[in-house]
């Protein structure tokens, strides 16, 4: 049988904003996925047995193959602001730890900007069943509502490469919001206080700076356009569509929930939470549906490889929604939030490594970390 084999690295953190730490009482918000202090809802599991990722301590070779491994990581682990950390290979859990006091199994993250991945995803099966023709038409012909700002001018494909060219955000202040003005605007998201919908914030910040499709700029609400779109499509909530197209099939063992506005809108941008083993089941139906011959299976390998060159810090790459090249491992492809939330994919050896932290500089650890596994 083949190992796994480790091999020595060097730790980059990341300076400046990058590599801060967030308050604690942030920290344990984060953990808990906000879902007692906002607005949301909740994402039924369904009435499926979870899909078995257990790890089986009972296999005669487990600790001969992964010692090494298990090693390397503790130390990283206890090094870091790592709050949650989860690895599996062949859909099965090889590595899982949690920081006491602070998250456990049972613990819901907050994805952040890993949810503009999911978001992705939906846009797909909402092409896949038809609901959306293609992504190469413009939004305001999905959506009435966008018409006349740079979001309905853009393609569907515009908004997935983050290409709308609405405004400029600054990629030395990544935070993807327009100007503090913004940024205080939708704070209020996080104590049920944002009254207006998403559509009049758009309105109101678009600028019309960039040709749409001409280059890539982190915009938040790139995200929001798509989940409103996939909304009008499917003539479905989004959460809601969410639920029956793709939580269904991730087999999870918990419900996941989707903040919402006060308008019941749900925040594409960063608003998913679910447990721990949830969040690598997620990883797991995403590897599980990548090399299917079907209209879903094409359009993950689209979204997963590189669309459009980034000027983002750290990450250079992106696909649909999906950052890219994000490792030296070949073919791999990430889930990123602010913070340290990430799902980390390599598709050759089935392998997907979920992160939950309160440092950006644990985005550097873990996926160094991860070009370290081999078979």
């Amino acid at each position: 049988m083949k190992s796994i084999f480790l091999f020595s690295f060097n730790i980059a953190l990341i300076g400046n904003v990058y590599g801060q730490i967030i308050d604690d009482n942030i920290a344990n918000m984060m953990s808990e996925g906000w879902r007692q202090q906002t607005t949301h809802q909740i994402i039924r599991k369904g009435n499926l047995p979870p899909k078995q990722i257990d790890i089986d301590l009972n296999k005669s070779d487990y600790k001969e193959r992964y010692q090494d491994l298990i090693n390397l990581m503790d130390r990283n682990f206890e090094n870091s602001q790592t709050r949650a950390l989860l690895i599996a290979k062949d859909g099965q859990l090889i590595y899982e730890r949690y920081l006491p006091g602070k998250t456990s199994r049972r613990s819901t993250p907050i994805g952040n900007s890993m949810s503009k991945s999911l978001v992705s995803l939906a846009v797909g099966k909402s092409l896949c069943d038809g609901s959306i023709s293609s992504i190469s038409v413009k939004s305001k012909t999905i959506h009435e509502g966008l018409s006349g700002t740079s979001w309905g001018e853009a393609s569907v494909l515009d908004l997935l490469k983050m290409s709308s060219g609405a405004f400029y955000t600054d990629p030395q202040r990544p935070t993807g919001w327009k100007n503090q003005e913004d940024i205080q605007i939708n704070r209020a998201i996080y104590s049920r206080q944002l009254q207006k919908s998403f559509l009049e914030l758009m309105q109101a910040m678009d600028n019309k700076e960039f040709i749409p499709g001409s280059r890539f700029n982190y915009n938040n609400y790139d995200t929001v356009a798509l989940n409103l779109i996939v909304e009008k499509a499917t003539r479905k909530g989004f959460s809601k569509y969410f639920e029956d197209s793709i939580w269904k099939d991730v087999l999870p063992e918990a419900s996941g929930a989707w903040v919402t506005n006060e308008k019941g809108e749900a925040a594409g941008y960063f608003g998913f939470s679910a447990t721990p083993r949830d969040w690598i089941r997620i990883g797991q139906y995403v590897l599980e549906s990548l090399p299917k011959n079907d209209c879903f299976g094409q359009y993950l390998r689209e979204a997963t490889r590189e669309q459009i060159v980034a000027n983002w810090p750290i990450n250079h790459s992106y696909g649909y929604q999906i950052w890219t090249k994000c490792t030296t491992v070949p073919d791999s492809f990430c889930f990123i939030g602010n913070h340290g939330q990430q799902l980390i994919f390599d598709p050759k050896n089935n392998i997907v490594l979920y992160a939950h932290a309160s440092s950006n500089s644990t985005n550097s650890l873990w996926r160094t970390a991860f070009q370290s596994i081999h078979r």
